[in-house]
């Protein structure tokens, strides 16, 4: 794969996934604190609904700026992923498995910013007014998480289709062999004389 086409890649899982960066942007949908805890049963489930879309639709996100003809462009990207799939099934377990190590780093890493840039604090009304909330977000400092969350995630959903890509190219472990040998089933013995 050429270096310029995973910039290609990412940016355009960035802009199919701007539906997860608008659900990380509202704080009562994804933090208790700033909500009820039923809006947080919401924002986690639509989370998970909008991660697992992004993963399945990833593929065709990239397909748009980086076609290939025939083999990976948007209307076919799904078919060469299934076959992806089916036929090198520990390469395209192995790039799913580093879009997952790469979302719990966006994880960790968005916490950490909120540790050291807090996003929330007690509400000093609070006291007073019982009816007031308890805390208090600082939506900056919030949204500055949530962008960096949203990043890192779109950084291992592209890793993901960029793999998935470049396995789809590469065609089925052995394809070109077996494909060969059930042609022509004399060959294996030609092939071993040259």
């Amino acid at each position: 794969m050429r270096s310029i086409v995973f910039p290609r890649v990412w940016a355009a899982v960035m802009l199919g996934c701007l539906p997860l960066l608008v659900l990380l942007l509202v704080p009562q949908l994804m933090r208790s604190r700033a909500g009820s805890e039923s809006l947080l049963m919401v924002g986690v489930a639509a989370l998970l609904v909008v991660l697992a879309a992004a993963v399945v639709l990833a593929p065709v996100m990239s397909a748009f700026r980086a076609p290939v003809e025939r083999t990976w462009q948007p209307r076919t990207a799904l078919a060469a992923t299934r076959r992806v799939w089916r036929t090198r099934r520990g390469q395209a377990w192995l790039a799913l498995g580093l879009f997952a190590v790469v979302y719990a780093a966006g994880q960790i890493a968005g916490y950490a910013l909120g540790a050291v840039v807090p996003y929330v604090y007690d509400n000093p009304a609070f006291p007073g007014d019982p009816a007031a909330s308890p805390w208090v977000i600082d939506y900056p400092a919030y949204a500055l998480q949530a962008a960096v969350i949203y990043l890192v995630t779109t950084l291992g959903l592209a890793v993901y289709a960029a793999r998935l890509r470049a396995l789809a190219l590469a065609g089925p472990v052995g394809a070109a062999d077996e494909e060969r040998h059930t042609a022509a089933p004399g060959l294996e013995a030609v092939d071993r004389i040259a």
